[in-house]
């Protein structure tokens, strides 16, 4: 066995694994559409990027 092997610590790795919450399948998501295109060029067109817009104007762009 080599060094990492040893040191690695299994019970702490298991109780992490029962903290892990069940993985979210893809049909529990809300079903939404986001205009990419739209919302890049607005961001573009004010000088900032996507993640500096307020939720009110990414919401501007996302239907349901």
């Amino acid at each position: 066995m080599n060094e990492l092997m040893r040191k690695f610590d299994y019970k702490r790795y298991f109780e992490q694994i029962k903290k892990t919450p069940e993985p979210i399948m893809t049909s529990e998501l809300p079903k939404v559409k986001l205009n990419l295109k739209g919302i890049r060029e607005y961001a573009k067109s004010k000088g900032s990027t996507i993640a500096n817009l307020t939720e009110e104007e990414k919401q501007f762009f996302i239907t349901k």
